[in-house]
């Protein structure tokens, strides 16, 4: 055995065993009357993601990469996202202990595999361990959407009284301005996915850039001048949305004695003014650019100023995330759910980019204007239904991930979309000049 495949198998045991026992902690937080009931249109119950992450990483690390059968195939069915198993009959999961226990047999024969296993490097399976770290990726990815549906959750149960702070601020937000450049967009890191990957020269022209996420006081300032209920901020598309949706205010705000709480996972809390506003769509999130008049950046703009722009380095030698290439910490980011909420905007200096720009990694999503679509050289991996499926102009690009987003997925290249009228989801934003 290789030293760099042992130390690769040990960084893999120590991060999958970590990532489990936060995943069965969110598990804990679900209502047993929850667990089956589907709370959205856009969801699978939330008990199916639980056991959608052990079916995953069976799925990829037994069947795909090692050619064996799944130990139970009806439950390796039913948590499986499959045309074939439409989100009506997951409510048919086993309950709390039977997926308790599903988690558990997959886990076993998945690390039974690892210790075992050779990273051959001519198996793009199992390379570098891929297999292993595509299935730790995507079970952080879906701590995220349990800790949505958590909130979801709330909205279906009663509002307690919450506390309110003054509603002031002790900040304020300034137009950086950041010079143009030539980087090397994306990633060739056998780690990331395959929408990221492909890395490409790309030009960007001068912008400027807030230095932060818009907050929650800017956003009520907006809905305080009619915001919500002005045509001429929205496209045709979005008033349409708004009508519809008799959207009036951010997803999971809910107005409380004269101001503005929100539907936390565990439970209303108060917003404090210069937390950055979320939940927002992308169609809101346009609307309020065009009151500031201003505009959303594009992707390639919001990729330079975060992984490049300000650096010393060769244009193909990008800073892995907005602070450089050391992993994320507290110190550096609200992300990994260390606490139920994000933070105020500018509370952590450390992760600044050298041009000032806070809060580029973890608080909230940031939509942009760019549609999400393949990059030169694009190829479809390990299935399309990752990304390629979504890659027909309909969903937007987010950048930057949020306080409930892993640290690894927290890198400058990784691409997260949605479609415009999609906010239930940690989504906030971030302006440019026009």
């Amino acid at each position: 055995m290789r030293p760099e495949t042992d130390l690769r198998r040990k960084e893999l045991l120590r991060a999958l065993g970590k990532t489990r026992d936060k995943t069965l902690w969110l598990l804990e937080q679900v209502p047993d009357e929850f667990l089956r009931r589907r709370v959205h249109s856009f969801y699978s119950p939330i008990g199916w993601h639980f056991g959608h992450v052990g079916r995953t990483e069976e799925y990829w690390v037994m069947s795909r990469a090692l050619g064996q059968s799944v130990f139970d195939e009806k439950l390796s069915f039913l948590y499986a996202d499959l045309a074939e198993n439409p989100k009506d009959n997951r409510v048919n999961i086993p309950g709390r202990e039977g997926t308790i226990e599903y988690l558990r047999q997959t886990r076993e024969r998945v690390l039974g595999a690892l210790k075992t296993c050779e990273f051959e490097e001519d198996s793009p399976f199992l390379a570098d361990g891929y297999a292993w770290e595509f299935a730790l990726q995507h079970e952080c990815q879906h701590q995220e959407t349990i800790t949505e549906m958590l909130q979801l959750i709330q909205k279906q149960l009663p509002v307690s009284p919450v506390e309110l702070p003054a509603w002031r601020t002790d900040h304020e937000t300034n137009m950086i301005d950041i010079p143009g450049g030539t980087f090397q967009m994306g990633s060739d890191d056998l780690r990331g996915y395959d929408n990221e990957k492909g890395a490409h020269e790309v030009h960007v022209d001068d912008i400027r850039l807030a230095s932060h996420p818009v907050t929650a006081i800017e956003w009520t300032q907006f809905m305080e001048d009619g915001g919500y209920h002005r045509p001429e901020l929205w496209t045709a598309e979005g008033w349409a949305w708004r009508i519809a949706e008799q959207a009036n205010c951010p997803e999971y705000w809910v107005p409380q004695n004269g101001g503005w709480v929100y539907f936390a996972p565990l439970g209303a809390r108060a917003i404090h003014p210069d937390e950055p506003a979320m939940c927002l769509s992308w169609f809101e999130a346009d609307a309020y650019a065009r009151w500031r008049g201003k505009r959303l950046p594009t992707e390639e703009e919001w990729e330079y100023a975060a992984a490049y722009a300000g650096s010393r380095r060769e244009p193909s030698m990008v800073r892995r995330f907005p602070w450089g290439d050391t992993p994320p910490t507290c110190d550096h980011a609200s992300h990994a759910l260390d606490r139920w909420a994000p933070s105020p905007v500018g509370s952590h200096p450390l992760g600044a980019t050298p041009l000032g720009l806070a809060d580029m990694a973890g608080g909230v999503w940031e939509w942009t204007s760019s549609r999400f679509l393949p990059y030169p050289r694009f190829s479809a991996f390990p299935y399309d239904g990752y990304s390629k499926d979504h890659m027909l102009g309909a969903h937007r690009v987010c950048r930057g991930g949020s306080w409930a987003t892993a640290g690894a997925i927290l890198r400058c290249s990784f691409r997260n979309w949605y479609v415009p009228t999609y906010r239930q989801g940690l989504l906030g934003m971030r302006l440019a000049e026009l």
